[in-house]
């Protein structure tokens, strides 16, 4: 939701009450007691006004509507899987091949025994968690033959079994001695860490190859007006967005520096009509920005910026 609309659905009223609890308490640096008199509290909002609002957010979502509608086609990546929303059509190819969760399986032992052992290192584990750690290594254990028996290359099956292997050891001495150093736990991931990104390389590179054999293979079908008019939508999550390998591959494919109005990365929106919607919010936002403000991006941004800058300029300056 861009700023405009979040402030028209109600939002915005938390900075005036924010301030006002500041302000009664006696924070920061402005002086507790005011001169001005106080101003007399406002009555609820109309129900006139609020039915003009909920109509107005109502036309800013057709025109959002009709705004997609000039988008001849959509791949959204989702998972594993690329989608292709194209003339009212919906395809779906899996390019994520299997190798690359068989890479992120092992590499993700060290996420697990970090996130384990994090917590106050250098005190006793206490029951609850070393059996967690102690059913953890059977499993661990049980995936050494599984990976022997996987068909790996040479080189990468033996970067397999020195993850586990380094891993069973770790544990074993965690159980032992019944507790693990902060300084032990470090040791533990930096050694882990040329196994571990290895195997983040390998499973990039089949991602970009399922991915790019995919898109090739849809060019091929689309008139050259379509593919110049193709969008990308990726949905994700807060901390792979920079450098995000799937916003990467659309900004060399088709030679834009990154997230762009072709290029939309979706933080949050696993739900596929909530991440196409906000390209078609993007775009009808880049529109209104020019309209309104003779600048393309203003509508990125919150609209109420300046504002709260200028309210926060006040709030916080020194008493004079």
């Amino acid at each position: 939701m861009s700023g405009w609309r979040a402030w028209a659905a109600g939002f915005g009223s938390g900075l005036a009450v924010a301030a006002a609890a500041w302000l009664a308490g006696g924070g920061g640096t402005r002086a507790a007691i005011d001169e001005k008199p106080a101003r007399a509290e406002m009555p609820p909002v109309p129900a006139e006004l609020v039915a003009l609002n909920r109509t107005t957010i109502g036309m800013y979502a057709a025109g959002r509507k009709r705004e997609l509608a000039t988008v001849p086609a959509v791949v959204i990546a989702s998972g594993d899987d690329l989608v292709l929303r194209r003339g009212g059509t919906r395809i779906v190819a899996t390019v994520i091949p299997p190798e690359y969760h068989a890479l992120k399986c092992v590499a993700h032992v060290t996420l697990g025994l970090f996130g384990h052992l994090a917590h106050e290192p250098g005190k006793p584990l206490g029951d609850d968690r070393v059996k967690v750690l102690t059913e953890y290594r059977k499993q661990l254990a049980a995936a050494l033959p599984a990976v022997e028996g996987y068909g790996y290359d040479p080189d990468t099956l033996t970067r397999q079994k020195r993850m586990i292997e380094r891993g069973l050891a770790f544990i074993d001495k965690v159980l032992a001695d019944g507790q693990v150093s902060a300084d032990d736990l470090t040791r533990y991931c930096r050694a882990s860490r040329p196994d571990v990104m290895a195997n983040c390389g390998a499973a990039a590179k089949a991602q970009m190859a399922g991915t790019h054999k995919q898109m090739m293979a849809w060019k091929a079908e689309m008139t050259p007006d379509e593919w110049a008019g193709l969008v990308a939508v990726i949905p994700g999550r807060q901390t792979p967005r920079a450098g995000n390998a799937a916003v990467q591959y659309f900004a060399r494919l088709w030679g834009e520096p990154g997230e762009c109005r072709r290029i939309v990365y979706a933080e949050g929106l696993f739900v596929e009509d909530q991440a196409v919607d906000l390209l078609g919010t993007l775009r009808l936002d880049g529109k209104l920005s020019v309209a309104v403000f003779d600048d393309p991006y203003r509508m990125y941004r919150d609209i109420l910026a300046a504002g709260a800058t200028a309210a926060l300029d006040d709030l916080f300056s020194p008493v004079r």
